[in-house]
């Protein structure tokens, strides 16, 4: 009788699926030279339980946009947020001509290239747009395509001209 319920226990353990599930949990912009530019608006919306998505748009004042670099950081909760496998500065323009050499950064652009219209070679002569971006897709990329162990999140990337930071984005997520 103790075999079988431990074997029925087994199978049974096997039977159940395990699901991770991302959620957006805050989106922060912030300028740092207003010279440059400003947001427009940066937020998470919040459509139901299951329906979040989050939007943006800078506004450039001085187009076009030749020399922009990014540096774009994953952080971690571990009692406060501390670097986790990644920390790239990449030049924008040279990686928007030529998308194959940086996987990562490529990974991280074909997450959000849907919904932004950062789609196209230098340089950006327009605002930059980011416009609902949706749980799913995040979701999908961060526990189907490249799967991150459960914990709270943050990419943090900061726009650079010439060394300087000109622009923050903040995008903050629990991946349980």
């Amino acid at each position: 009788m103790y075999s079988k319920s431990v074997f029925l226990f087994f199978i049974s353990a096997l039977a159940i699926k395990i699901e991770s599930r991302f959620e957006f949990t805050n989106f922060v912009c912030k300028s740092y030279d207003p010279q440059f530019g400003e947001f427009e608006y940066c937020y998470l919306k919040s459509i139901n339980r299951s329906y979040k998505y989050i939007s943006g748009r800078f506004k450039p004042k001085s187009l076009p946009i030749s020399k922009l670099k990014v540096n774009v950081a994953l952080w971690k909760r571990f009692n406060g947020y501390k670097p986790f496998m990644y920390n790239i500065t990449f030049d924008v323009c040279l990686f928007l001509n030529n998308r194959k050499p940086n996987p990562v950064i490529k990974f991280i652009h074909d997450s959000h290239s849907n919904f932004s219209n950062l789609n196209h070679s230098c340089p950006l002569n327009h605002d930059i747009i980011l416009e609902k971006l949706p749980i799913d897709v995040v979701n999908h990329r961060f526990t189907n395509v490249l799967p991150f162990p459960e914990g709270d999140y943050l990419i943090r990337l900061y726009w650079l001209i010439a060394k300087n930071r000109t622009a923050l984005a903040e995008i903050y997520g629990t991946l349980s």
